[in-house]
């Protein structure tokens, strides 16, 4: 520390008066009573983790003993009890999670709450989340609503509204609550991707890509975008930007889904060589991925390649993937329209739902990357 002392302090000789010197010397006091008190909360914290330490490491020795003496007598039922403690383990983390997730949710919800009646706020917001466990989602939604009269500008209230419509794809609700989450924050970037999303499965395609393109740069959130964006293309027929944007998506995260989507551009666009050799990657990843075996049959057609075409056909029905797009033509064995690929082929229905009106599995996929997106 420097101490520096105006003119009207200094004395002949450099003499410094001594209730500074007793000043001085109280600062080094409390700060050595601080200093002793870190150390003293560091020696506990360093006692009830050697303790935990030693607890973990007992129990860790008796559980292998254990699992060692099962293993001599029955492997079998080692290697199940094995699976099952880890299952468990991973399930008890996962739970933690959430529980965590949810805390912070209702802190930031209470903290948002400008209005009276804090209580009886609180007491709906509780409520609402124990029925929510409890799966009566019509007491959820009118128990929330009641809530909002309450908080009406509480942006993480209405984007928790929000999220429990979009699960239970209850859209319009969502995006109602949504617009006005939006009105108050523009810039949240969960108002954004939820919005943007609903708008893009509605076919509002200027709106979606209006509000996703704020989000292209964010990491967590690109691969959703990209995949969005790639949707909308395909829509609008145009295949070229719906490729990049899948290879885009595959950059952050690669999957069967995301092989199978590419194999289906390459498709539109005339160029089945490339496309069989995503889904035959597809399928290498997923080998009961119905619709990309039944893909590669309809190219082995057009090559008139008919004995690769009966074992892809073959290889799809037999994979009995429930809700695979593909099963339903192969029971009424149905020609295929050749000219679009499966996933694309629900754009022609009236009822215009983009993302969430075709395949089951990469409709599962998609919501558990919005959720992901999310957290």
């Amino acid at each position: 520390m420097l101490v520096v002392f105006p003119p009207s302090m200094r004395h002949e000789g450099g003499v410094v008066p001594s209730y500074y010197e007793d000043h001085l010397l109280e600062r080094v006091s409390l700060l050595e009573l601080r200093l002793a008190q870190v150390m003293e909360q560091l020696a506990m914290a360093y006692d009830f983790i050697r303790r935990e330490t030693e607890s973990f490491e007992k129990d860790h020795a008796l559980l292998q003993s254990f699992f060692e003496a099962i293993q001599k007598l029955n492997p079998d039922l080692s290697e199940a009890l094995s699976q099952n403690t880890l299952e468990l383990l991973d399930e008890k983390r996962q739970q933690l999670v959430a529980d965590n997730k949810q805390e912070q949710i209702l802190r930031e919800i209470f903290s948002h709450h400008a209005g009276s009646n804090i209580e009886l706020f609180a007491h709906l917001v509780n409520e609402a989340v124990k029925l929510l466990h409890k799966g009566e989602e019509k007491q959820v939604f009118r128990t929330l609503e009641r809530a909002a009269l309450l908080s009406p500008k509480n942006v993480p209230l209405l984007v928790f509204i929000a999220e429990t419509f979009f699960r239970a794809d209850k859209f319009d609700s969502a995006k109602k609550n949504l617009e006005t989450a939006f009105e108050l924050a523009p810039h949240n970037t969960k108002v954004l991707l939820l919005l943007g999303v609903i708008c893009a499965d509605n076919a509002e395609t200027e709106n979606a890509r209006k509000l996703l393109s704020v989000l292209i740069n964010d990491p967590n959130k690109a691969f959703c975008v990209n995949y969005v964006w790639a949707m909308l293309a395909a829509f609008e027929e145009n295949w070229t930007e719906s490729l990049a944007a899948f290879k885009q998506a595959l950059k952050s995260l690669e999957t069967p889904e995301m092989h199978y989507l590419i194999g289906c551009a390459y498709f539109q666009l005339q160029n089945y060589k490339t496309a069989l050799r995503y889904f035959q990657k597809t399928v290498s990843l997923e080998i009961k991925f119905a619709d990309a075996w039944f893909m590669q049959s309809i190219i082995y057609k057009l090559l008139n390649n008919e004995e690769n075409e009966k074992k892809a056909v073959k290889a799809a029905f037999e994979s009995k993937e429930a809700g695979a797009q593909c099963l339903e033509l192969l029971k009424r064995n149905k020609q295929p329209d050749f000219e679009i690929a499966l996933p694309f082929a629900h754009f022609k229905k009236k009822e215009k739902h983009l993302l969430f009106n075709g395949s089951r599995r990469l409709t599962k996929f998609f919501r558990e990357q919005i959720s992901k997106s999310t957290d």
